[in-house]
């Protein structure tokens, strides 16, 4: 009986220690960011030096000739009898440890976006307008008087403010989407649609298609994560351009061009028009954060 409960508590320790280990892949390779969210990267910072002390500990009672009789002869407090019962429970911790080990880091994508749907401001969608439905109805041109261009994204203003930030939206002639403020930024745009239109506006993303796209509709698409990838929604701003649609879903672009209006389901919603765009690698952090007002 010793020899089995001190085997049990070595197991214990060793898949404590493995998911350690998975923890601190997940750091050393800077690939966490792409599963948890960076405001929640403290805590496991903590789970990590928390399963390390418990796994070493466990490993040393597990391996050790001494011995100590702590059962009271609960039930609950035995340890697992037979074989097929301990090889069941001790998969349901082996296996995605193993998995995490062995299957490569890979960010989520359009597949992901096309379960979820689409959130452009405050609505969400799976099929766009179509050209037919409605725009503006009159020819868009930037208010500057020029063609859209792509231009250093740190020259926009960071204000986490956001009623700062809808006046700074509503001053300017272009909008940047920076990362820092990205759902706050096209909520102000959908709030403000009618003033922003004929604005330019840049932003960076992958491209999304769904079936019910028109050959010339993208959504230009970010994926915002609250605590994890499994509670990741997706935003994004509808474009249309033969170019942009003719590039392979999943690529990520850089995109400035002029703001317009169309409808969908008796909504309004923001588009953009006459893009110019250029191909870029995914940005160090591929998510960002999610936004709430908060209502006093």
């Amino acid at each position: 009986m010793k020899s089995t409960q001190q085997f049990h508590t070595y197991i214990r320790g060793v898949i404590l220690i493995g998911y350690a280990l998975l923890l601190l892949k997940l750091l050393l390779t800077f690939n966490l960011q792409n599963f948890v969210a960076p405001k929640m990267h403290g805590y496991l910072y903590f789970a990590l030096g928390v399963f390390f002390l418990l796994g070493a500990v466990q490993i040393i009672r597990g391996t050790s000739g001494f011995h100590t009789k702590g059962q009271c002869g609960c039930e609950a407090h035995e340890v697992p009898r037979g074989v097929v019962r301990p090889v069941v429970v001790y998969s349901l911790f082996v296996l995605p440890l193993v998995t995490g080990f062995l299957l490569p880091d890979q960010l989520l994508d359009g597949s992901v976006a096309a379960k979820r749907g689409v959130k452009v401001g405050n609505g969400l969608f799976t099929l766009t307008p179509h050209e037919g439905e409605r725009s503006s109805g009159k020819a868009v041109e930037a208010v500057h008087g020029g063609e859209a261009s792509l231009d250093p994204v740190g020259t926009f203003p960071l204000e986490k403010d956001y009623e700062k930030l809808k006046d700074v939206i509503k001053q300017k002639e272009k909008i940047i989407v920076r990362d820092e403020q990205y759902i706050q930024t096209l909520s102000v745009v959908d709030e403000q649609l009618d003033s922003s239109i004929g604005k330019e506006i840049q932003l960076t993303g992958f491209i999304y298609k769904d079936e019910g796209f028109s050959k010339n509709e993208v959504v230009i698409s970010r994926f915002t994560v609250t605590c994890c990838v499994a509670d990741a929604s997706v935003y994004g701003i509808l474009s249309r351009s033969e170019e942009l649609a003719a590039l392979e879903p999943d690529t990520w672009v850089q995109v400035s061009g002029i703001l317009d209006e169309a409808e969908f389901n008796g909504m309004a919603m923001p588009v953009i028009k006459h893009p110019v765009f250029k191909k870029v690698e995914p940005p160090e952090n591929p998510y960002v954060e999610e936004f709430y007002i908060k209502v006093e």
